[in-house]
């Protein structure tokens, strides 16, 4: 994408400009609150343990063990909506958070993700009869269920243990800790995971042990995560919440509170939200999951091959995470949206690549998709997660945008199930696949008009960020060519 030196010389302010610290008066400096001494903020801890832990319990882990147990296009299907329909558990959690602590609604969350998960791996070794497939995906839902519980009060507590002006800085940074810790966990595993299979060890039993080593990983995330609780409380009493500001979801200012359970939109910017929500949510369901089922089952990748895929992926995270972080600090995130937006429509092609050229287009393909995947969620998390006021304000507008995701996403997988199985029987599986990826081609660009609808004021356009990038990339060229 680009790099970080360059952005760091000619595009962003001295990096000591970008972590100026707070006005005199709101912030006590006896507590360090930046992000310039990385070792020491515990959100790198954290970001590694669990990119660590979902690299081996990935969804492709998944699905390779749901094919090993004998499930097809509407098990994968399964797999695909589930995590995506439990954003719904999002609506609750404005409420959640005014009631409990960020820090305590994830610790909670990190146990219900461990134990559904473990629930799954172990219907996956033991397979009994008749239950083995209800088992597996009853302890896959719990686990997913957590896992969305966890991030949504992740969002909250990431934004409370740092400050406003190092915000963007800091999610940058942290998602190149984790991709840096998937991409090398995901390399070693999935060649052991190749070898072990070759061995003669039962895929089911290779899999399903490859998800309880994520579970084991997952356990060491309770150390950085009561850190971070601890640096919320410090923060929040060296700096006291103030007033919610305008954003662009909420122009005129922070709507009155409401005690309710269920999160509804309040303003028209909220809607027009929603309704990008539901169309991109809808085009990225439509062929999730299926894609690493066609590489397995019809072009004949082994599941460690997809899983060294997968680390491609969150290895992809580190190529230009600062930047992303440091451009969405100095132009806004809208711009950068429409430019991560624009890498991720693309994915369909890779897939139609690989099926149609030569499976090596995968690994074009999850790189791609790593990199801008990474763009994708640090500038929504900066565009729609306030940096101020109280937990439950701060991810009201990004539960907004969550949950219309993921109920479009949730719905889509079983449409694209349907089609593959009708498909397939008639005219064999290159034709069921190479339809299902033209159509969440076409589905995944239909989204691009209401992302032009979102509001998002003091914000560049994608198109000048691209330009000032490429000039200040062109300058650097020619000062090492001089």
């Amino acid at each position: 994408m680009f790099g970080a030196r360059c952005i760091n010389s000619h595009l962003a302010p001295n990096i000591h400009n970008l972590l100026a610290p707070c006005p005199v008066g709101v912030l006590d400096r006896q507590f360090v609150v930046t992000v310039e001494r990385s070792e020491r903020h515990p959100g790198y801890s954290e970001a590694i343990f669990c990119s660590g832990a979902r690299v081996l319990a990935s969804g492709a882990m998944f699905a390779g063990l749901a094919l090993a147990l004998g499930g097809g296009h509407f098990t994968i299907a399964t797999l695909a909506a589930l995590p995506y329909a439990a954003r719904l558990m999002h609506l609750a959690m404005p409420e959640l958070l005014r009631r409990h602590p960020a820090g305590r609604v994830a610790m909670v969350a990190t146990w219900l993700e461990r134990g559904g998960f473990l629930i799954a791996a172990i219907f996956g070794i033991v397979r009994p009869d008749g239950f083995t497939l209800p088992g597996f995906l009853a302890g896959f839902a719990i686990g997913v269920l957590g896992q969305q519980l966890y991030d949504g009060s992740m969002a909250s507590l990431h934004s409370e243990a740092t400050t406003p002006e190092t915000f963007g800085h800091y999610t940058a940074i942290k998602s190149r800790w984790g991709s840096a810790a998937g991409l090398t966990l995901g390399i070693l595993a999935s060649f052991v995971l190749d070898a072990t299979e070759r061995l003669g060890v039962p895929a089911h039993v290779a899999r399903s042990l490859a998800i309880v080593g994520g579970v084991g990983i997952h356990a060491l995330i309770a150390l950085p995560l009561a850190r971070l609780r601890a640096r919320a409380r410090d923060i929040a009493l060296t700096d006291s919440t103030g007033p919610c500001l305008a954003t662009p979801t909420t122009p005129n200012g922070a709507q009155t509170p409401q005690r309710s359970w269920v999160v509804l939109p309040r303003t028209p910017e909220q809607w027009k939200l929603v309704r990008f929500a539901l169309a991109w949510g809808f085009a990225i369901g439509f062929s999730t999951r299926q894609g690493e089922a066609m590489a397995i089952t019809h072009l004949g990748v082994s599941v460690g091959a997809v899983m060294l895929l997968s680390a491609v992926a969150v290895g992809g995270g580190i190529v230009g995470a600062k930047s992303w972080g440091q451009l969405g600090d100095r132009f806004g995130g809208k711009g950068l949206m429409s430019i991560a937006f624009a890498g991720l429509s693309l994915d369909p092609v890779w897939w139609l690549a690989a099926l149609f050229v030569h499976p090596a287009f995968l690994f074009i393909g999850y790189l791609l998709f790593g990199i801008c995947n990474s763009g994708w969620n640090i500038t929504v998390s900066m565009t729609l997660v306030r940096t101020a006021g109280a937990g439950s304000e701060r991810i009201r507008a990004f539960v907004v945008y969550s949950v219309a995701f993921g109920l479009a996403a949730g719905i889509a997988p079983m449409l694209s199930g349907a089609l593959l199985d009708v498909v397939d029987a008639r005219y064999g599986p290159t034709a069921a696949y190479g339809a299902l990826f033209t159509i969440g081609l076409l589905l995944r660009l239909s989204a691009y008009p209401w992302l032009r609808q979102v509001p998002a004021p003091n914000a560049e356009r994608g198109t000048y960020v691209s330009a000032v990038v490429l000039r200040a990339m062109r300058w650097r060229v020619r000062r090492k060519a001089a």
